[in-house]
Parts: structure tokens; sequence; C-alpha cells
């Protein structure tokens, strides 16, 4: 997806970022995350506006303190993170087409396992609806290949059923089935 791409790179780009994961919130924690370390929340919320695509994106700016004296430093830091992100994707809207159209941001502390802190952005990016109009994608006359549920099974059974008869370790008792499947014999 673009709108993830653009933010890998913004992450990857930016001098003060190590790590750049897009998942499930509840995937946060795990201790494997290079800190700092953007992390760009799915599902990307998004809607089209005439002709506009508008996205929602819950950016959280993580890091690890090392004691709680560290909090702030770590706070401070990624909500300075999260304020040149807002002006790289200005600076680049000529090269990108993302426009940064407001964003929120709400401070984290002892969050998830790893109780890193931070803060989470939520930004709204526009973008004029990329849709290539020329595409001749649709066929009228295409038709979905036939599959079929499950595979064919040979077996040795006329009726298709598997008999299983003088296997030792078997149980000793016999099922009848009026449909006759699956029919254990007495081992004697």
């Amino acid at each position: 997806m673009q709108i993830v791409n653009f933010f890998y790179e913004l992450a990857r780009q930016h001098k003060q970022i190590n790590g750049f994961f897009y998942g499930k919130a509840y995937e946060k924690g795990a201790a494997n995350e290079a800190h700092p370390l953007i992390w760009l929340d799915d599902p990307i919320y998004g809607q089209n506006v005439n002709q506009t695509l508008s996205y929602t994106c819950n950016v959280d700016i993580l890091g690890i303190p090392e004691d709680d004296e560290d909090v702030l430093d770590v706070q401070t830091a990624a909500f300075n993170v999260g304020l040149t992100l807002a002006e790289k994707i200005k600076q680049v809207y000529q090269s990108t087409g993302f426009k940064v159209d407001g964003f929120t941001f709400v401070s984290l502390r002892d969050y998830y396992d790893n109780n890193a802190a931070g803060y989470r952005f939520t930004y709204t990016i526009v973008q004029a609806n990329p849709v290539n109009r020329c595409n001749d994608d649709f066929d009228p006359s295409k038709q979905f290949l036939k599959i079929d549920a499950l595979p064919d099974f040979k077996v040795e059974n006329p009726d298709g059923c598997a008999i299983f008869s003088e296997k030792t370790g078997l149980p000793n008792f016999k099922i009848t089935n009026p449909d006759g499947c699956a029919i254990f014999k007495d081992n004697e």
C-alpha cells in the first residue's frame, strides 16, 4: 500500500529513528523492536471525498526510558519527531502527492509490555485519487475458473468409504452405519 511505504521511507530517513513497524496494536511491545521507532497502526482508515483520498494514520513514536525520570525526555524527543514528520510531509508534497490535512497527538507512558514512552500522532493525510482511469481493468466476458471444493480421492471400496479390517491396534468393536461408511471389523 502506497501510504505504508510512504511512512516507511519517512522513518528510514529520519536520523533519530531506528525501526519501523506496520501492524496491529496488540503486537507492540514484544521486545523485538529497535527503539526509537515509528509504529504505524493497522488498519489505516480512509475515505474518498471529491476525488481526494483521505487517510487517518495512527503513528506511535516510541522509545524505552531507562527509568521514571527519563520518561519526559523520551516523550519530548518523540513529540519533536512527530512534528518534524508533519513538516517533512509538507516539504515532499510535490514529489509524493501526500499532504498533511491536520493531526492530533497524545502522550504515552508505560505503553504496552515493554513500558515504552512517547507520543501517538493521528495524521490526516490527503492525496488525489491515484486510480488509473486509462486502464482497461474489466472484461465483461471473463468467467471464473471452476474449482472443485475437495480433491478426488481414489479408494478401493466402490461406495467410496474406507473400511478398516484386520488392523492391529484397533479396538475390538463393530460400528455399522446405514450409509455403509467407516466400518470397523472385529480383530480376531
